[in-house]
C-alpha cells in the first residue's frame, strides 16, 4: 500500500530515482549534493592558488621593472656627470697647488751685495685712477671680464655647487570605469602634480582604448600606467569578444613607451552564474595574456566579494572603495619605487 501512494521521483543531477510521497521536479540526491559541496571547496582552492602564483608573477614583473630603472637611471646619472665635468674643465680656471712632501734643503750662501732697481713707476692717485677707468675704452673692460669669471667660478672640487637640471618625476595614470571613483586621494595625494585618475562610468574596453591617447603624451618618461576595466563588457558581450578587446586595447599601448599593470575584474552578486563564470573565464585569460605580452597583471581574488559590494552588486561600499584605494596606492608606490 506504501509503494502505491508514493511516487518515483528522478535526480536532477544524476538521474537516479526514489520512492517519495510526493512528486519533486527540483529533487537533488544526497550524493550530488556532496559532490556540489565538493566542487565548490575545490574552486575556492583553485582561485586562492591562481591568487598566490599571480601574486607571485607581479613580484617578479615589479622586480624586473625596478631593475631596469635602476640601470636606465644609473647610467644617466654618470652621462650627466660626465657631460658636466668636461665642461668644468673647459670653462673653468685650474687651481695649481705646489707640492707637498718633499721637504727643501737650507744651503747657506754667503752674504753679498746686490744692487737692486724698480723699472716700475709709482701708482696714481685715487683720483685719477678713477678717472682713468672711467675713460678706459670698451677693449680694455673685455680685458678685465676674465678676472670677474674667474673669482665667482665655483668647482665642485672645492666645494662649490653647479647647475644640475632637477629629477624629474614619473607620470602614474590610472584609468578605467566607474569602479575607480573614490581611489583619487589615496592614489593621487603622494604627488598631484604628476598622477592622474581617469574614472569614466560606464565604459567599456574599447572605451579606453580611444581614450588613451588623450591621457598620455609622448613628453611623458616611461609613465606608469594602471587599467581597471572590463566589468561592463561581461554583462552582454561574450569571451571572444572580450579577449579581441583587450588585443586590440594592448596594441593601442605598445604604442607608449609605459610600464603596464592590468587589474583584474571584481565579482558581481545577483547577475546570475553566466556572468559568474564568464569573469573568472575573462580573468584566467587575462593572466595569460599579460604573462605572455609583457603587462602586469594584479589580481585581486576573492577579496571584494562579500561585505564589500554594494546593494547593486556591482559597485562598491564605502570600505570597499577605501580597501581599492590602498591597494592600488600600494600597487603604484612599489612599481615607482
Amino acid at each position: 500500500m506504501d509503494a502505491e501512494r508514493s511516487a518515483v521521483v528522478t535526480c536532477t543531477g544524476c538521474a537516479m530515482f526514489v520512492f517519495l510521497l510526493q512528486d519533486r521536479s527540483d529533487f537533488v540526491c544526497t550524493k550530488c549534493k556532496l559532490i556540489s559541496i565538493l566542487e565548490e571547496k575545490i574552486q575556492g582552492l583553485e582561485k586562492r592558488v591562481s591568487t598566490l602564483r599571480s601574486i607571485k608573477e607581479n613580484e617578479e614583473f615589479l622586480d624586473r621593472h625596478q631593475d631596469r630603472l635602476q640601470r636606465a637611471q644609473c647610467s644617466e646619472d654618470s652621462e650627466q656627470a660626465t657631460q658636466r665635468g668636461q665642461k668644468a674643465s673647459e670653462d673653468n680656471w685650474r687651481h695649481v697647488t705646489s707640492r707637498r712632501g718633499k721637504s727643501m734643503r737650507q744651503v747657506h750662501v754667503p752674504e753679498t751685495h746686490i744692487q737692486m732697481s724698480n723699472c716700475f713707476h709709482v701708482l696714481s692717485t685715487g683720483t685719477s685712477a678713477e678717472s682713468g677707468v672711467n675713460d678706459t675704452s670698451e677693449g680694455t673692460e673685455q680685458k678685465e671680464t676674465p678676472l670677474t669669471g674667474r673669482h665667482e667660478m665655483h668647482s665642485p672640487r672645492d666645494g662649490g655647487s653647479t647647475t644640475t637640471t632637477p629629477k624629474r618625476r614619473r607620470r602614474v595614470v590610472v584609468v578605467g570605469d566607474s569602479l575607480l571613483r573614490g581611489t583619487e586621494s589615496s592614489i593621487c595625494r603622494p604627488d598631484r602634480e604628476n598622477r592622474e585618475v581617469c574614472c569614466l562610468p560606464g565604459a567599456r574596453i574599447h572605451d579606453v582604448t580611444e581614450r588613451l591617447p588623450r591621457l598620455i603624451s609622448p613628453s611623458d618618461r616611461y609613465p606608469f600606467l594602471l587599467l581597471h576595466v572590463g566589468t561592463n563588457d561581461t554583462a552582454k558581450n561574450d569571451l571572444e569578444r572580450i579577449t579581441a578587446d583587450y588585443v586590440a586595447l594592448g596594441r593601442r599601448i605598445k604604442e607608449f613607451e609605459a610600464q603596464v599593470v592590468f587589474s583584474s575584474i571584481f565579482p558581481v552578486a545577483g547577475k546570475g552564474r553566466g556572468r559568474d563564470r564568464r569573469i573568472v573565464e575573462v580573468n584566467e585569460w587575462l593572466r595569460r595574456w599579460c604573462r605572455r605580452e609583457g603587462f602586469g597583471f594584479f589580481d585581486h581574488g576573492m577579496v571584494f566579494q562579500e561585505g564589500v559590494l554594494g546593494r547593486d552588486g556591482l559597485h562598491l561600499t564605502k570600505r570597499g572603495k577605501s580597501i581599492f584605494g590602498s591597494r592600488l596606492a600600494n600597487l603604484v608606490r612599489r612599481a615607482l619605487n
